[in-house]
């Protein structure tokens, strides 16, 4: 109900806005892309009132529960930073609306960034489960510049911030097991949509590296880390589930501190398309 009130309330100020001015292209784009950055706070609080269902389930009941709490704590920072987003969004369309259309102004060049598109991020510092714990933020930098037609969208060197999804030392859960997960939620101060990587580590020191996919992520990490036979690779939900080809994993050791190290790029890939107006 708050998220179409603030829909309709964007809406009515925007009419009255325009009610003496033509609308500019740049003011079209604004309202659109405030309109997107509303739909985005919607979705996220979606999927946080279903981790707080307590519908996900499985054998391992305090892997489970660990796992949930982990997610719930993720979701409620990242529902926080889109709702700033939206807000921003919202203003800059505001102040573009009631501003008169500059003539001759050049049309805005909009791409739409596809499902699937890799990008490598240079974390800030390392990661590891003895300092972060979920629902943490983390930044860092895009290490490659992403082009799209022929476009540049995002050049290397963009901040980019995310989410700590899960932390837990190996050890830590019923199965042995720990992991350390992270999810990318923005780039350049674009709310994006991307996968979850968790390192998977055993007290052993064995330590893998996994890309969960699409919107069934709690679904996949309660799979993934209640897998007391250590097959690794199964899924709970039907979410996308793999190797994280190019991750930074930290060397085999028995220590029980999971660790992302910054000294290697962590590749992460979009699970939605994303429409970004280019900067002129």
């Amino acid at each position: 109900m708050r998220t179409i009130f603030s829909s309709l309330s964007l809406a009515a100020i925007l009419v009255v806005s325009l009610g003496c001015n033509r609308k500019s292209e740049a003011a079209i784009q604004a309202e659109e892309a405030a309109k997107a950055a509303e739909s985005k706070v919607a979705q996220l609080e979606q999927q946080l009132a279903e981790a707080k269902s307590g519908k996900v389930a499985g054998a391992d009941s305090d892997t489970v529960q660990h796992i949930t709490k982990s997610q719930v704590k993720a979701l409620e920072r990242q529902v926080a930073d889109a709702k700033k987003r939206a807000e921003a969004k919202k203003q800059e369309a505001i102040t573009l609306a009631a501003a008169p259309a500059p003539k001759d102004a050049p049309k805005a060049v909009v791409v739409e960034v596809p499902t699937g598109t890799k990008l490598e991020i240079a974390l800030a510092r390392d990661l590891a489960t003895d300092k972060e714990q979920p629902g943490d933020a983390w930044e860092g930098s895009l290490a490659a510049d992403v082009v799209v037609d022929g476009k540049l969208v995002w050049s290397a060197g963009s901040p980019a911030r995310g989410v700590v999804t899960q932390s837990a030392a190996a050890g830590r859960l019923s199965n042995g097991q720990g992991a350390l997960g992270i999810r990318l939620t923005e780039i350049a101060g674009v709310g994006i949509d991307t996968d979850t990587h968790v390192v998977v580590a055993s007290a052993r020191g064995e330590r893998n590296a996994k890309f969960i996919g699409g919107g069934a992520a709690l679904g996949a990490l309660v799979g993934l880390l209640s897998d007391k036979k250590n097959q690794g690779d199964h899924a709970l939900g039907g979410a996308a589930i793999g190797a994280a080809a190019g991750t930074a994993v930290a060397a085999g050791t028995a220590d029980t501190i999971v660790r992302i190290p910054a000294s290697k790029p962590v590749a992460f890939s979009l699970t939605a398309p994303e429409r970004v107006t280019l900067k002129k």
